[in-house]
């Protein structure tokens, strides 16, 4: 069936508490909703009805994110 409200808040929380873990232990991270979009579209993870993605770099920058 569709995707329960709650679930998706859930969702939300849990990936707002990964990337806090992440940043309290020095490893720069994005929360990316299109890398979700991407792995839905190339139907990486079949059962899934969302997806986001977190990428991490434990170097000074992270490489997948850049302001310049």
């Amino acid at each position: 069936g569709p995707t329960c409200l709650f679930k998706a808040l859930d969702l939300g929380i849990a990936l707002g508490s990964a990337a806090k873990t992440a940043s309290l232990l020095n490893v720069d991270n994005r929360i990316m909703y299109r890398v979700g979009t991407a792995a839905l579209k190339l139907n990486l993870l079949p059962e899934a009805t969302a997806i986001m993605g977190i990428p991490i770099s434990a170097k000074g920058k992270n490489i997948y994110f850049d302001r310049r």
